[in-house]
């Protein structure tokens, strides 16, 4: 039996649909809220830095996973 014949044809893909000024169905476009970017209190510890420990050792040979 050929299976080409009991096969269904495909339907070809939906236009994607671009939201824009002109989009006609109902969602809110303007709900996009800025995040204030994050702020360390102290710098970041570096891998070279000496480890906080206190151990004398890199950070980077002491308490880096």
């Amino acid at each position: 039996m050929d299976p080409s014949i009991n096969t269904p044809k495909r339907q070809p893909a939906p236009e994607p649909h671009v939201h824009g000024p002109d989009c006609d169905h109902d969602h809110d476009h303007h709900h996009h809220v800025a995040q204030e970017p994050y702020r360390r209190d102290k710098p970041k510890l570096g891998r070279n830095d000496p480890c906080h420990c206190g151990s004398g050792k890199k950070f980077k040979k002491c308490h880096s996973y």
